[in-house]
């Protein structure tokens, strides 16, 4: 079963960053700066979480995950202009 997923993360070096994009783009769609979302199955998520592992600082770096059963519980309103108009979301 796939969860609906937004993960949200704070990268502290300039270095870490673009290797931390490359894997986020491989699982998931970009919403906004220091924004992804996407459904992953369990195994996908398991993936995703060990390659994040492998290349940030976890004394540095900060990421945090919400998940939802059915993205049609979350309500999205956006303020201000579109980051990403093409998305998933809905």
């Amino acid at each position: 079963m796939k969860l609906y997923y937004i993960a949200v993360y704070d990268i502290a070096s300039e270095k870490r960053l673009p290797k931390v994009l490359k894997v986020f783009r491989k699982y998931m769609f970009w919403i906004q700066n220091s924004a992804f979302e996407g459904e992953l199955n369990e195994s996908q998520f398991f993936s995703l979480k060990k390659e994040l592992t492998s290349v940030i600082d976890k004394r540095e770096d900060s990421i945090l995950f919400f998940r939802a059963e059915n993205k049609r519980f979350i309500a999205r309103e956006v303020f201000g202009i579109e980051k990403n108009e093409i998305s998933n979301f809905f």
